[in-house]
């Protein structure tokens, strides 16, 4: 694989999440069936069917690829380099709010170069809206989107934040806090802020949950950036077991500080 896909290899992944999201929904309309999984979190069985859909697609078209995903797998896990290309997969991120048979949850895929984010496609069947980006611009259903940085909070501005951020942090500002259960969603809204009025998501989870969407907000012009500042860095992450080191914010508005003041401790 090239430093940049060609267009209709940007495609063939646009279309390969387009497909997978469709099997999910279908699973989801028939009947989920849930288990446990060690860790206490639920999985289904269109978790490990779409992961392996798309881990199947990537490899027929590109090869030898390094694998990140959520569910376990035989997928290869190569040492990241400059020239390691990196798959990300969430086959459903918002596995609760899929096996509660709500239509708030995605599929997510993000194609990383070394230590640098390329391409995220994040598929939401249930709601049709699907985020991509390509090498020019993001889009959401295929329209070109750009972050709006210049607005007024207000009391219709609204906030995504991850489920525990009640128990850590208190969240102050005059709009609405909304958790959706989807984290690379709530992040790609972000982006069509010009219509949702989103200022930023805050979450910290594992990098397969924020995978596809990083491309996508960067090439929408939105921020990203942990609490204390610093910028999102995949080396990091994945020395840290793919692990995000702190809370991490997708953020809209032109003055960071601003937005990192509405979260702070609890006393």
């Amino acid at each position: 694989m090239d430093r940049s896909l060609k267009a209709r290899d940007i495609a063939y992944l646009h279309d390969s999440v387009l497909k997978a999201g469709k099997k999910a929904l279908t699973v989801q309309r028939k009947g989920v069936s849930v288990r446990r999984k060690e860790d206490a979190s639920i999985v289904t069985q269109a978790d490990t069917m779409v992961q392996e859909y798309l881990a199947t697609r990537i490899l027929r078209r590109f090869g030898e690829v390094n694998f990140v995903c959520e569910e376990e797998s035989d997928l290869p896990r190569k040492q990241l380099t400059p020239e390691t290309i990196t798959a990300i997969i969430d086959p459903v991120d918002g596995t609760s709010m899929f096996s509660m048979y709500m239509p708030i949850w995605c599929v997510s895929l993000g194609i990383y170069l070394g230590y640098r984010p390329l391409y995220g496609f994040v598929y939401a069947p249930g709601m049709d809206m699907f985020f991509h980006n390509d090498d020019d611009a993001a889009y959401v259903n295929r329209r070109r989107v750009r972050v709006m940085t210049q607005f007024t909070i207000d009391s219709e501005t609204n906030i995504f934040y991850a489920t525990e951020i009640y128990r850590r942090l208190l969240i102050t500002f005059p709009g609405k806090a909304r958790n959706l259960g989807s984290t690379a969603l709530h992040a790609c809204l972000t982006v069509d802020n010009a219509r949702n009025r989103t200022l930023a998501f805050i979450g910290k989870s594992y990098i397969w949950d924020w995978g596809g969407a990083i491309p996508v907000i960067l090439k929408a012009g939105g921020g990203l950036r942990y609490l204390d500042g610093s910028h999102f860095d995949f080396r990091e992450v994945a020395e840290n077991g793919y692990i995000l080191p702190d809370y991490l914010l997708a953020y809209t508005y032109h003055d960071f500080s601003a937005v990192r003041s509405i979260f702070s401790p609890h006393q």
